[in-house]
């Protein structure tokens, strides 16, 4: 059947345009930072690891470049070959080419969020450790994929935050834990924690102390505390949006609003989240008719204009994203700018095109 015919096209293009660019991703970022690994001695197990946990991501990125080749390159090959003039003599119009993509286009977004959410969250906030605790150097500190905060100050105190803020140097639900012989002596909870110049004062704090006797209670309204941790320790201490899936980020942001947080730059990312797995429809949307006008036209000549309207395609992503975190955009309009645009473009040129 002809649909069968076009679908094979499109996935040997698209499996082929996506291991090709994550082939040139995994030769280029090595390049760039294999260095920093060395010069910090990192065993080459470790690097392996970092590098192994980094493909989903890759691919995830990278999944718009080939949904647009694959296009290009599946009706552009008609094009060329007059196969497409030929189905629409016969009487198979451009549109039926369009559903028959569009309908995988759709199935792809649905995986490519599915694996947006289940996969890349895990593997890249494992990647993301072992850079901060090998080639930074960061202090023995851990975030959870919530965006939680643990950090480990000298052999027998740890401290937990829900929420720290490095800009105003300030955390929020705090709690700080000391040990001996492995057991809980003594933990420190309060609402706030800022950093006043020279030492760090809790708010709202209350501290409880344990013992073979039982159990003592202290409440402060303010009190100072003594760590080894300062801010410069602190300021890489965040979680990065590609670490969580939408419900983290949506717990995360809920718990930033409650402290007062902008939240703004954190509600675009959520819905980032949403438009980025669905670029694959839209690109779809506007490649085919591109494709079908298009005159016969050498390979150099796809691929170059396939990653000129990539290349648009992300800047236009990026600069939605910028306009959104500077709040010039409301998140959801500012996540979708790249999409909108694309797809209004798909839909003149799908209008135009002779039928």
């Amino acid at each position: 059947r002809l649909d069968r015919y076009i679908a094979r096209r499109f996935f040997q293009f698209f499996f082929f345009s996506l291991f090709a660019a994550l082939a040139i991703y995994l030769v280029v970022d090595p390049i760039e930072n294999l260095d920093k690994f060395l010069d910090k001695g990192v065993p080459k197990v470790e690097i392996f690891h970092y590098y192994l946990l980094y493909i989903p991501y890759i691919l995830y990125v990278t999944f718009p470049v080939a949904v647009l080749l694959a296009t290009m390159f599946c009706i552009g090959g008609l094009t060329n070959s007059n196969e497409l003039m030929a189905m629409t003599a016969s009487g198979v119009p451009l549109y039926r080419h369009l559903v028959s993509l569009g309908l995988i286009g759709l199935m792809l977004s649905a995986f490519a969020f599915w694996w947006g959410e289940s996969v890349v969250p895990e593997t890249n906030h494992q990647r993301l450790s072992i850079w901060r605790s090998k080639v930074q150097l960061k202090r023995d500190w851990r975030i959870t994929e919530q965006g939680q905060v643990y950090l480990q100050d000298g052999p027998d105190r740890v401290l937990h935050l829900d929420v720290y803020q490095p800009k105003t140097k300030v955390g929020y639900g705090v709690d700080l834990f000391r040990f001996r012989a492995a057991r809980v002596r003594e933990r420190i909870s309060a609402r706030q924690m800022s950093w006043d110049g020279s030492g760090w004062v809790l708010k709202d704090a209350v501290i409880r102390t344990f013992s073979p006797e039982g159990e003592r209670i202290r409440e402060l309204d303010r009190t100072r505390i003594e760590l080894d941790i300062r801010p410069e320790d602190m300021i890489e201490l965040k979680v990065e949006p590609e670490e969580m899936g939408m419900t983290d980020l949506r717990a995360f942001v809920e718990r930033l609003r409650k402290t007062g947080g902008r939240v703004n730059r954190w509600q675009v990312d959520i819905h980032s989240k949403v438009a980025l797995p669905f670029a694959g429809f839209i690109i779809i949307l506007f490649a085919v008719p591109v494709s079908a006008v298009r005159q016969r036209s050498g390979v150099i000549f796809g691929i170059t204009l396939s990653l000129l309207i990539s290349f648009i395609y992300f800047a236009l992503m990026q600069t939605g994203k910028v306009l959104g975190y500077k709040e010039i955009l409301p998140p959801l309009l500012a996540a979708w700018l790249g999409n909108l645009v694309f797809a209004a473009l798909g839909l003149t040129l799908l209008v135009r095109v002779p039928k």
